[in-house]
């Protein structure tokens, strides 16, 4: 009952007023609620790019009938441009990306060689390096099988056609689908919610941070109430306003902006309320290791920017080096992006029990520790 009692008053020192409720609750759900939505539009437009297939053998078409397949793109034929033309087109921001076949690519292609195409893009983005590695699967498919016949003395175009359209066969039939839905890898959005909430658990502990500041905690300790008590009560006092403006925050982007998560709203506030009590246990920890507010606010930007880049919250974590995706494993915002793209591929969520568990593993042990450190001396109890 006491713990209730101190997150009660925690709750009304941050929403006293209705200028606070509007400022401090409101006001900034609201805001990233519209800038969850704008960013989720201009992340649900089709990329357009360019293509330019200056070959005439067989080989540069099957790379343009793969290109065909890709709908998630608008694929524009410019078979009368030069390379040159292409790039500057991407760098005038006429298309997203460009794409260039080679005149000489299929007899590169019968001379046993591996021909390259030219793919030109303004900066690296998840959609444009998953085509690019799709491009460099397919001219590796056909140098291979070119290979294969030349080693048997029959490469020419007519056994290379067939050989490749009978690999494609068979690929297509091994090919079933292991899930419902589509996976929606978008680590912009989904970052920006978990910075959110990481603000946000920082503000509430800057409270507790004030009452150490000020002997309040001392004098909370010297009263007739558990450490444990006074410990949960904080907790639930920052917990009970994050959860305010997370179910105003998904309501609206969901709802009202458009934002499609992939998967049920419900769940995706399940999985950034776990990531709540791991953000709220984060911060009491760092409380714990300063003086002060400036320093909390200090210690807190050194900690959550550079968790959040090596964590996969602004750019997937395979893009990163082995060393830095291993230490990305002891970052709560990891788990949580991990159990968003697993409910985002449709999975359920019995497949995404693992790293909600993780994060609450988190927040009970980086709350145990906080309460310990946050907890004032001895002596300042005393006085």
């Amino acid at each position: 009952m006491s713990s209730l009692v101190i997150a009660g008053q925690l709750v009304r020192r941050m929403l006293g007023t209705r200028k606070d409720i509007f400022f401090s609750l409101l006001l900034p759900a609201i805001v990233l609620a519209v800038i969850i939505g704008f960013v989720a539009s201009q992340q649900d437009r089709a990329a357009v790019i360019e293509v330019t297939n200056k070959d005439q053998g067989s080989f540069g078409k099957a790379v343009v009938e793969r290109l065909q397949q890709e709908k998630k793109f608008t694929i524009k034929w410019l078979n009368d441009e030069t390379e040159e033309q292409r790039k500057e087109s991407v760098m005038d921001e006429k298309a997203d990306a460009a794409i260039f076949i080679p005149a000489n690519y299929s007899s590169q292609l019968l001379s046993g060689k591996q021909p390259k195409l030219a793919m030109y893009r303004m900066n690296e983005q998840l959609w444009n390096a998953s085509l690019a590695l799709s491009l460099q699967a397919e001219t590796a498919r056909q140098h291979h099988a070119a290979l294969l016949l030349q080693s048997s003395h029959a490469l020419n175009e007519h056994h290379l056609t067939a050989l490749l359209d009978k690999r494609e066969q068979l690929i297509r039939a091994d090919q079933t689908p292991t899930a419902l839905g589509i996976a929606k890898e978008q680590p912009i959005t989904v970052g920006i919610m978990l910075l959110f909430v990481l603000i946000l658990a920082t503000r509430s502990i800057s409270l507790v941070m004030e009452d150490r500041e000020k002997r309040t905690m001392a004098r909370m300790f010297a009263a007739p109430v558990r450490a444990v008590d006074i410990a949960v009560g904080n907790f639930l006092g920052s917990v009970a306003t994050g959860t305010m403006q997370l179910l105003i925050m998904v309501g609206l982007s969901c709802y009202a902006f458009g934002y499609d998560p992939g998967f049920s709203p419900a769940m995706l506030f399940l999985v950034l309320e776990c990531f709540l009590f791991a953000a709220v246990g984060l911060c009491s920890a760092i409380a714990g290791l300063v003086r002060n507010g400036i320093q909390l606010g200090q210690i807190s930007n050194l900690i959550i920017t550079p968790t959040c880049m090596i964590s996969g919250c602004f750019w997937p974590v395979s893009f990163m080096p082995d060393y830095m995706q291993k230490l990305a494993n002891a970052t709560p915002q990891l788990w949580a992006i991990e159990a968003i793209n697993r409910l985002s591929m449709g999975h359920g969520l019995h497949n995404a029990v693992m790293p909600i568990l993780i994060l609450v593993l988190f927040a009970a042990v980086l709350l145990a520790f906080g309460a310990v450190v946050l907890r004032p001396s001895r002596g300042a109890i005393g006085s």
